[in-house]
């Protein structure tokens, strides 16, 4: 018993680096989740186990890929950013799916305001085009 209690106390002192982006992913997973959820309650969706093992399957691929390039980045390529590159595509796709959740809520794009913001620097000007855009609809 000592020798597991041993073993999970290193192994938690090799992974506190890393516990931070994987919390980070955690919560972005249930985000997603809830607002999938929501979204699909709202529009008359049933909510399949399908669905929901698509959840579960997600949080523990995309835990294990940021594991193994914290890993590469740690002990074997030190030069190259690997955990930042990917935990930044998967945060970005989480952040993408919660916004077309949003989308399917309430009905604003607010992945498009978003670029429409960064193309044009205006707030004013994304905000009107979201309201046009929302009457036109």
């Amino acid at each position: 018993m000592d020798k597991i209690i041993t073993m999970g106390f290193w192994l938690l002192t090799i992974l506190s680096p890393v516990n931070g982006v994987m919390i980070t992913m955690v919560f972005l997973i249930l985000v997603d989740f809830i607002t999938g959820s929501y979204a699909a309650y709202k529009n008359k969706i049933p909510i399949s186990s399908e669905r929901i093992g698509n959840t579960i399957s997600k949080f523990f691929i995309y835990n294990l890929v940021i594991l193994a390039s914290f890993l590469l980045e740690e002990f074997i390529v030190n030069e190259v950013p690997f955990l930042k590159i990917i935990a930044g595509f998967i945060a970005i796709t989480e952040i993408k799916s919660i916004l077309e959740n949003f989308n399917k809520i309430y009905g604003l794009d607010l992945f498009r305001a978003l670029i429409s913001l960064l193309k044009s620097g205006d707030l004013s000007d994304t905000i009107l085009a979201i309201s046009k855009e929302g009457k036109n609809k």
